[in-house]
């Protein structure tokens, strides 16, 4: 009997399918690393010496990287020469997966489409109902052999039991349409901040997280105790630009789009009306950016360290998104296509440069309390 594998992931991951006719930003013209593994190297080696002498050992990354781009092995018609000529066995790992990214929690695969795939993301953020999950089966023939690339997250088992539970809690959240973005993001912070407490406390309480799950599931608490958590949080718009300023100036020094993202932080309040009418018109927009980011870069466990922290890249990493919409729909109007191509600016930088996300949990690890740095971020009250 054929092994199955169990994967949890969004119903649009087994209805993607690439399309070069519909993608007008190929992504073998892009300026990316695009490495290859040992293997297929040494396939290249022996199948034409040209055609290995197209990359070169990076010593750091530990694989064999392309010397030029775009692609050189990209043809006047849009497609790949390795695959009409030899056949899809001598594409890389990386070529044959993107976009699907694919992450092992021990016990199952999660799997969803980076972004930065216009195809994807034109499917993924302009849908309107709420972005549904699905369990399913893989066969051995997909996901076996040199198939897949895999991103393990290490957790312990009292985290792999709920893990599912966890998520789909993370998610109701996030997909709580009568709540703003940031209430939403407010919300989830109280959630994770309680997770934490239940993880890192010295005897687990399997009770007090199953209780935990089911209140954050139930729309009982919305009345009960959102109200509270909203009254709690105050925009420290001062703050909020600083923060903002710091960051971005060290990613991408102080330039243009450093100032323009801080002046708009700065403003955030008197920007009042045209910025709230800008997020309610595009909030599913936004609520599908979200959900897939949580996804996609599974937070809150991203990087090592407690959950709060890897909260607070999730939350600033959206709060630079917002500030980059919201600064260049000041200059001119914004309309599906201006969304696709920001999103797809935004996460080729900070999906496809895991330095800028690292950056941001660094700069977390130096404040005493993370959780107090986050509520100068969101807006919970009016």
């Amino acid at each position: 009997m054929e092994k199955k594998y169990l994967y949890f992931q969004p119903q649009y991951v087994g209805e993607f399918i690439c399309d070069s006719s519909k993608c007008n930003d190929n992504c073998c013209e892009r300026g990316w690393n695009i490495d290859v593994d040992e293997t297929t190297y040494k396939k290249y080696l022996k199948l034409d010496s040209e055609i290995a002498a197209q990359f070169e050992f990076n010593a750091a990354k530990k694989k064999y990287l392309l010397k030029k781009h775009p692609c050189p092995f990209l043809t006047e018609k849009k497609l790949c020469r390795l695959q009409r000529d030899y056949g899809e066995e001598f594409l890389s790992l990386t070529c044959k997966n993107y976009p699907r990214v694919t992450t092992y929690f021990g016990k199952f695969f999660e799997r969803s489409l980076t972004l930065t795939c216009p195809v994807a993301a034109r499917r993924i953020l302009f849908q309107n109902k709420p972005m549904e999950f699905e369990l399913v089966e893989v066969s051995e023939k997909i996901h076996g052999g040199e198939r897949v690339l895999i991103n393990p997250v290490h957790l312990d088992e009292k985290f792999l039991t709920h893990i599912l539970e966890i998520q789909v809690a993370m998610i109701s959240i996030l997909q709580e349409r009568t709540l703003t973005i940031d209430r939403r993001l407010i919300v989830l912070g109280f959630f994770l901040d309680r997770l934490d407490e239940i993880f890192s406390a010295k005897v687990f309480d399997d009770a007090a997280l199953i209780k935990l799950i089911s209140a954050y599931e139930s729309k009982k608490i919305l009345a009960e105790q959102v109200p509270f958590m909203l009254r709690s949080i105050t925009l420290d718009t001062k703050k909020f630009s600083v923060i903002m300023f710091d960051l971005c100036k060290d990613f991408f020094g102080e330039t243009k789009f450093t100032n323009n993202i801080s002046k708009t932080a700065a403003n955030y309040k008197r920007l009042g009306s045209f910025r709230k009418k800008f997020l309610a018109e595009h909030a599913t927009f936004l609520e599908n950016f979200l959900v897939n980011e949580l996804f996609l870069n599974v937070y809150p466990w991203r990087f090592e360290g407690d959950i709060v922290k890897n909260f607070g890249v999730f939350a600033i990493k959206y709060k630079i998104f917002e500030l980059t919409l919201i600064s260049t729909a000041l200059k001119n109007p914004v309309g599906k296509e201006e969304l696709l191509s920001l999103a797809d600016w935004f996460c080729s930088q900070f999906d496809h440069v895991e330095v800028y996300q690292r950056k941001i949990f660094s700069y977390l690890q130096g404040k005493e309390d993370a959780f107090n740095l986050l509520e100068s971020l969101f807006e919970g009250s009016d």
